[in-house]
């Protein structure tokens, strides 16, 4: 709800809101993703969207009583007058007519009276209700998105309506009803409707009269009768068509006009919200499998109504601030602190600091804890040291104070306590500094994943397409609380803390729900047994970095920055001298098309008006132009500069090395990903990323060990399909790809060209990421018949393989979602979407993900268990990127064949598959070498 969505009611008067439930169930289909199905698989985004809006309309406007309105079968009573009412309209979705009777079996279990009659819409319940409500002494509110409705506002009935998605509304009273239309009060809606007629409910109005003009007659003539009356005046197309169509106005007014005389009862007097069991309400919930809002409803009922919701520490509104020497408070904080880990209680921790924009460091730094009920402030000023007295009651309460105030609280929660926070990562950070120049408190390894609970991660797993998993989010979603604002925030009162505090407060609220959350949806193993383990691992790695030589990038650059030059020249020459700048897409795209005449059959716009220059288009018309190829490659040769050698040696810190931030909630296949600088991202296959990399070296004394996956997806595909002549292809060792070249072209091993190989090679790769005919051919450069045939022969020769994606299709289009073997869920959406090409995309996610995912799954148990292994038996060795199926090591030469053995066991015992899991090792001086 918006901010400003606050009815006015009037003293003594109920308050009675009525909800169109069709208009408010169409609306949520379509802003909540359909990823989200009942545990018997039927869908449920409508429902879940249905229930997050009623539920701000209650936080909003807290009515007394509450009813929902639904239409029943056809329009009869509008049908009368007008046929072909609403006949235009498409038929109902399934997936969405499928959630009604749901909808209603809920709201008859939380005690919503339900409304409606045979022939009758909603929007005439809502009518009747209205009038009826208002003679019974209530203020009434009407929640809908029609905007006919408007014509019922008064005094006491105001309309509230959906501007936009589920959230943002507007309050129609009769003023604001008046200022939308430009004069038109609630009682001529009906008059303007007349004249301008409404597509969406297919009533004709008359022809040429849009909302500006139908308000401008109406303004200046009075009302419809009086227009009508006063046709002949009217000039011109608009006149013309007034005086053919005033029967058509007449009828169209008679159809807009909400009947008030519908055959429904309610009694105001007794009918009450809330008035459901906390138990009936647990009960239809879990039904549908949408526990998150329970708590929510629970809420409402008020005290001893909520038992068993999740404990919230948003109500904390004075915290027990340390600052300095406050011997007193720091007393009080300990005790409380000390008291929480004691209890095995869960607490929230995250730091903050005052620093201003761009500067390098604050005044003060603040650890903020949530304990129990209180919130904790454990203020450090810079430059600050302990007194005696502080430190003896830090070493009473088992903290040593040694290293500070705040770096001393940490580590005694890291090493006794149950630590949450939406940052996991950055806590361990104070402790290990990213720049391993400075010195290291505690090695994260030493934490024990088990009492770690990163809320970010967990809500992550919970719905991996999201992009935003923010303290609002979580809390609407898992607390079952609107965000309140924190200090300086628009709204907030002057003694509320400010967003750090508000963020673990929030964090703690969301253990329990989230933890109940991952178990309902089976994703509490990956997420004790995964993902937890791997925060400290990547802790460590991004301490550890690598080492970069800023000399070999100078030269690299300048080197790089010449060729640009020289290509750059090249082009303009090309071009016949033109003065553009090749970086621009608009400018080139002028150049190509205009200047150069180049086809653009099959070409799109962009917004701007001009022919699109990305990526897929220049690569098309590469083939055949020379100019087009140096383009592609001035960009190539740019982008490499600008990314990575122009900036690589400013991110490097005091130890030299570069440190990449690992994130593990972006992808929703559950892939690592690196960022600031991107890692991952740099070329494997050009030339130019390969030089990128002999800038990437090691300490004195060590070498650098990549060690990565073979085929990893593609022996996971043989696993999961299970198909016979796949597993033994690679349970006989031989290679695979010629093996299947084959199959697929249909002659022996020993005569299989290089050429048939890498089409072989490229149809295996590409079933995996569920490619079809039209994606071979482009990748091959081969008529669409050719790659058709060759994917139908791949098809033919592994038939379990098309068995298995079409079940994997299936079940994903059954269920909203496809599912690793580890039981990490990708939602996919787009598997319900009416565009073709969305619903493709779709299907070939769902084929992918069961092995991409299962691969990050793999790759991640292999991370946490060798850097553990590394750690316990003695190594030296680091472990320092991670680029997908690739783990690689700065390790001491003396270590090599120890930690490749190490590292090869580990990653091919992580599971047992229908076929080996095989990890190929290599080593180098720089990281080219070794790659």
């Amino acid at each position: 709800m918006s901010d400003t969505a606050q009815a006015p009611q009037s003293p003594d008067r109920r308050t009675f809101a009525v909800v169109d439930g069709n208009s408010l169930m169409h609306r949520a289909f379509h802003a909540v993703p359909p990823t989200m199905n009942a545990p018997d698989g039927r869908p449920t985004n409508a429902i879940f969207g249905f229930l997050n809006m009623f539920l701000k309309m209650i936080d909003a406007f807290r009515p007394d009583g509450v009813a929902v309105a639904f239409d029943k079968g056809k329009p009869r009573v509008r049908m009368e007058m007008l046929p072909q009412y609403k006949a235009q309209r498409p038929p109902m979705d399934p997936d969405l007519r499928t959630q009604f009777p749901m909808i209603k079996e809920l709201l008859q279990k939380i005690e919503v009276p339900i409304l409606e009659a045979e022939g009758w819409e909603g929007d005439d319940i809502l009518g009747t209700l209205a009038r009826a409500g208002e003679a019974a002494g209530c203020d009434m509110l009407l929640i809908t998105g029609d905007r006919d409705m408007y014509q019922l506002t008064t005094e006491h009935v105001k309309v509230v309506g959906t501007k936009k998605g589920l959230s943002d509304v507007q309050i129609m009273t009769p003023e604001t009803v008046e200022d939308l239309y430009h004069g038109i009060t609630p009682e001529l809606v009906p008059d303007f409707y007349g004249l301008k007629g409404d597509t969406s409910d297919n009533i004709p109005g008359v022809p040429g009269i849009g909302p500006k003009k139908a308000s401008a007659l109406i303004a200046q003539y009075g009302s419809l009768d009086e227009v009508i009356a006063h046709a002949d005046e009217v000039k011109g197309k608009m006149g013309e068509n007034l005086r053919a169509h005033i029967d058509d106005a007449l009828l169209s007014r008679k159809v807009a006009t909400i009947q008030t005389n519908a055959p429904v009862e309610l009694d105001f007097e007794h009918t009450a919200f809330p008035a459901y069991d906390a138990q009936m309400l647990a009960e239809a919930l879990g039904a549908l499998g949408i526990m998150s809002i329970q708590n929510r409803f629970l809420a409402l009922l008020g005290e001893g109504g909520a038992a068993g919701a999740a404990p919230s520490a948003f109500e904390l509104q004075s915290p027990i601030v340390v600052n300095g020497d406050a011997a007193e408070s720091l007393e009080a904080a300990l005790a409380e602190l000390s008291r929480a880990v004691e209890a095995g209680e869960w607490v929230a921790a995250t730091v903050d600091d005052d620093k201003e924009a761009d500067a390098l460091f604050g005044l003060t730094r603040t650890l903020w804890v949530a304990a129990g009920g209180k919130l904790l402030a454990f203020e450090e000023p810079s430059g600050a040291s302990l007194s005696p007295h502080s430190a003896s009651l830090l070493a009473a309460a088992g903290i040593d104070g040694a290293n500070g105030l705040i770096a001393g609280v940490l580590q005694y929660l890291f090493e006794t306590g149950l630590v949450a926070s939406p940052d996991i990562k950055a806590l361990l950070h104070e402790l290990s500094p990213i720049d391993s120049s400075e010195p290291e408190l505690m090695d994260p390894l030493s934490v024990d994943p088990k009492r770690i609970f990163d809320t970010v991660v967990a809500a992550y797993l919970l719905d991996s397409v999201r992009s935003d998993f923010g303290d609002a989010y979580i809390a609407d979603t898992y607390v079952g609380k609107a965000l309140p604002a924190a200090q300086g925030e628009e709204g907030a009162a002057d003694d509320v803390p400010v967003a750090a505090a508000r963020s673990v407060a929030v964090a703690l609220a969301a253990v329990q729900p989230l933890a109940k959350a991952l178990e309902e949806q089976d994703a509490a193993d990956i997420f004790q047994g995964i993902e937890m383990p791997l925060v400290p691992v990547l802790a460590s790695m991004e301490r550890t970095g690598m080492y970069v030589d800023p000399d070999r990038l100078h030269a690299l650059a300048e080197g790089l920055g010449g060729q640009i030059d020289e290509l750059a020249g090249r082009i303009r020459e090309m071009a016949g001298d033109e003065t553009f700048n090749i970086a621009s897409p608009m400018q080139l795209s002028h150049i190509l098309f205009d200047v150069m005449g180049l086809p653009t059959k099959g070409l799109k716009k962009t917004h701007r008006g001009y022919y699109s220059t990305n990526a897929r288009v220049l690569e098309e018309l590469a083939r055949d132009n020379e100019f087009v190829r140096l383009v592609l490659e001035y960009r190539e040769k740019t982008k490499i500069k600008s990314t990575y050698l122009d900036t690589l040696g400013a991110l490097r810190r005091f130890d030299g090395r570069v440190h990449t931030t690992y994130n593990q909630t972006i992808t929703a296949t559950g892939r690592l990903s690196s960022s600031n600088p991107n890692l991952q991202n740099i070329p494997t296959r050009s030339e130019l990323g390969h030089t990128v990399k002999t800038a990437f070296s090691v300490a004195p004394g060590c070498v650098f060990l990549a060690v990565d996956y073979s085929q990893i997806e593609l022996r996971l595909l043989a696993h999961l399909s299970a198909d016979e002549h796949l597993v033994a292809a690679f349970n006989e060792g031989e290679d695979f790809h010629a093996e299947t070249a084959a199959r697929v072209f249909g002659v022996p091993v020993d005569e299989v060209t290089p050429q048939l190989r890498s089409r072989a090679k490229a149809v295996n790769f590409g079933i995996v990421y569920g490619q079809q005919a039209y994606g071979l051919s482009q990748s091959l450069d081969i008529p669409m018949a050719e790659a058709r045939e060759m994917i139908d022969r791949y098809f033919e020769a592994y038939p379990g393989v098309r068995t298995y994606l079409d079940r994997t299709v299936a079940e994903a289009k059954r269920t909203g979602y496809a599912e690793t073997m580890y039981g990490r869920r990708r939602p996919i959406p787009e598997l319900k979407m009416r565009n073709p090409a969305q619903r493709s995309f779709g299907e070939r996610t769902a084929m992918n993900h069961p092995m991409q995912g299962t691969a990050a799954d793999i790759i991640k148990i292999a991370m946490a268990r060798v850097a553990r292994r590394m750690r316990d038996e003695g190594f030296r060795a680091r472990m320092i990127l991670q680029v997908h199926d690739e783990l690689d090591f700065e390790c001491p030469e003396d270590e090599v064949e120890a930690l490749t053995a190490l590292v090869r066991e580990v990653m091919e015992g992580v599971v047992e598959l229908r076929v080996p899991l095989i990890a190929d090792a290599s080593s180098g001086t720089t990281w080219a070498d070794a790659k």
